[in-house]
């Protein structure tokens, strides 16, 4: 006679809470670091145990009703992102096993922590918390009258006052894990006549995944200056502009103009440079505008150069252009700046009148045309480059460190 095996069923779970605007784990908020390392042992023991295993890992998500009532929700979306993202990435055989919740703006759970508050006007903001419409159409645009009245309530003082001492308690990623454990089967009674059973099949090696490191927010450009310039009297000043994470275009203007010693001597140029990257590698694992890379370059410009000084005094005035690949490195020293090294060779043209300045310099008198063309160096790159982030991202970035010295 045959024992179906028996199984025993429980839960836990923890409550991960999450500063205004933040949508990453936070271990140094309240008790979150503690909360959350609860839930990761507990999970590294279930998927340790071959008698047990896991059901289902619920996560309901919020956000409180302070701010836009937009970017709430989305704010409640990515907090269960982030934590799924987690615990799936230190197990990955956790990957199915989620049912998620996001709640946007805790309503109920409002009501809950003003009826439990000392807030001014209590009952008035009851009132607009439970009758209010939290949203509806007027003159084909939506708007949100729960909100709007409770933030005009006796001039914002009850919603200030609710911002700072109870909304905190909705911003919040609630965890659940069901589990199941085997319990042990009943003895069964030796049958008379035995038939050896079947050798068991070997039990499947386990594969392990690496899920894909999470980078820090892409900015939307970068500013540079190439400091071998800057240390030759060459003022210059670029700016590149990602897309995604294998591409970009940039553009970098050079303007030295000078001249010294009584007009006697000049160093004027204004070059103009446009240019496409590709980055190598690969680019899930390297955050954008880092690493090597290769690129096309060109440019063109014009230029009046007077270098010498014995009498009579002569110079050059003429326009140029160049055409080359460029291949080069770039790293990050920290969020917001970092260092690229790059040469370039190609092509390049010039057409140029040289001429003979008299009269201190007052007439500049022609004496004949040239012109150069040459293939080699066009640029030795040397830049300082600060990134450029969207609004926000500064949170978002020290939340992600904040996970990363967690995971560690």
């Amino acid at each position: 006679m045959a024992f179906a095996q028996e199984r025993e069923t429980g839960h836990f779970g923890r409550q991960i809470y999450f500063k205004k605007m933040y949508t990453l784990l936070d271990t140094a908020y309240k008790d979150n670091a503690k909360n959350m390392a609860f839930i990761m042992n507990e999970i590294g023991r279930i998927t340790k145990d071959p008698q047990m295993g896991i059901s289902k890992i619920s996560i309901v998500s919020s956000a409180s009703p302070d701010g836009y009532h937009i970017r709430n929700e989305k704010y409640s979306k990515e907090r269960a992102e982030s934590i799924i993202n987690l615990i799936s990435g230190k197990y990955p055989e956790t990957k199915s096993l989620f049912e998620v919740v996001s709640k946007g703006i805790d309503w109920d759970g409002a009501i809950e922590v003003v009826e439990a508050s000392d807030v001014q006007y209590k009952d008035e903001v009851l009132k607009i918390l439970r009758e209010a419409p939290i949203e509806e159409e007027r003159n084909g645009k939506m708007v949100y009258p729960r909100h709007d009245q409770l933030y005009r309530l006796r001039g914002g003082v009850p919603y200030k006052w609710l911002t700072e001492n109870s909304f905190k308690e909705l911003r919040k990623t609630v965890v659940e894990v069901w589990y199941w454990k085997e319990l042990p089967m009943p003895a069964p009674q030796e049958p008379k006549d035995t038939v050896t059973p079947p050798a068991p099949a070997p039990a499947p090696v386990p594969v392990k995944v690496e899920p894909a490191p999470e980078r820090l927010p892409q900015p939307c450009f970068a500013v540079k200056t190439n400091f071998l310039y800057d240390f030759t009297a060459t003022p210059n000043f670029g700016i590149e502009i990602p897309i995604k994470n294998k591409w970009s275009i940039g553009a970098n203007y050079t303007f030295p103009w000078w001249i010294w010693s009584h007009n006697a001597r000049a160093y004027q140029a204004l070059y103009w440079e446009v240019y496409a990257r590709r980055w190598l590698g690969n680019r899930e694992k390297k955050d954008v505008l880092s690493g090597w890379f290769l690129g096309f370059n060109g440019g063109g410009g014009y230029y009046d150069i007077e270098p010498h000084r014995s009498l009579p005094h002569r110079g050059y005035q003429g326009w140029g252009l160049t055409a080359s690949l460029e291949a080069g490195y770039a790293f990050y020293l920290s969020d917001r700046w970092s260092m690229e090294f790059s040469v370039a060779a190609g092509y390049g043209h010039t057409d140029y009148a040289k001429y003979k300045g008299v009269l201190d310099d007052e007439h500049l008198v022609w004496q004949h045309d040239d012109h150069r063309e040459w293939f080699g160096p066009t640029k030795v790159n040397a830049s300082i480059v600060y990134l450029i982030y969207h609004k926000g991202d500064k949170a978002k970035r020290k939340q992600l460190r904040d996970q990363r010295r967690y995971e560690k």
